[in-house]
């Protein structure tokens, strides 16, 4: 069984149990971006479809890898799932590395202002979990910079998420945003 094939099964429970997307990320503690992922065969990791079937409350079986050719696939296709296939995911982490480069700068100017917009952010979202990731930007803005930039640079899911809900709007300039977005598409 295949990543996408894994993704179909996931949706026809969720479908079976009238849930749709956003109830599930909430059960199971996950985003929905994460969801998503795991319902699109987009790369998802261990611990997202662990609790998404244990949400779900479908058992798990794992099948015996009988030689060394399908460990190697299977180890190749983890490695794959790092890589941020979506356009969009590409250019919220270019803009956020726009972001990290500026903060080196001049740390104090862009914590300020992230500072500024958490209350925004706080009204503009929606659920426990995106308020809980806004509380784990607040927490590394008043912490130390190298906390900002490990959440602002992370490539697994919880970076994507916690990007959704970013507080740097207005830290870069509208050049510094298309050179970020052309890097994206390359």
């Amino acid at each position: 069984m295949d990543e996408r094939e894994i993704g179909e099964r996931v949706r026809e429970l969720r479908l079976s149990r009238d849930l749709d997307q956003r109830d599930l990320a909430e059960a199971a503690g996950v985003s929905v971006t994460a969801v998503r992922r795991l319902e699109g065969g987009q790369g998802s990791t261990l611990r997202t479809a662990l609790a998404v079937l244990a949400a779900l409350e479908a058992p798990l079986r794992v099948p015996e890898v009988p030689t060394r050719t399908a460990r190697r696939r299977a180890s190749s296709a983890t490695t794959a799932a790092a890589v941020l296939p979506r356009r969009e995911e590409r250019v919220s982490l270019e803009l956020h590395r726009a972001v990290a480069r500026k903060m080196r700068r001049d740390p104090a100017e862009v914590r300020a202002k992230a500072l500024a917009n958490l209350p925004k952010v706080r009204e503009n979202v929606r659920g426990t979990q995106a308020a809980g990731w806004v509380d784990e930007w607040e927490r590394a803005l008043r912490t130390s910079t190298r906390a900002v930039l490990e959440l602002a640079l992370a490539q697994d899911e919880h970076g994507i998420d916690l990007r959704q809900v970013s507080p740097f709007a207005g830290v870069l300039t509208q050049d510094e945003r298309m050179t970020a977005i052309a890097r994206a598409r390359r």
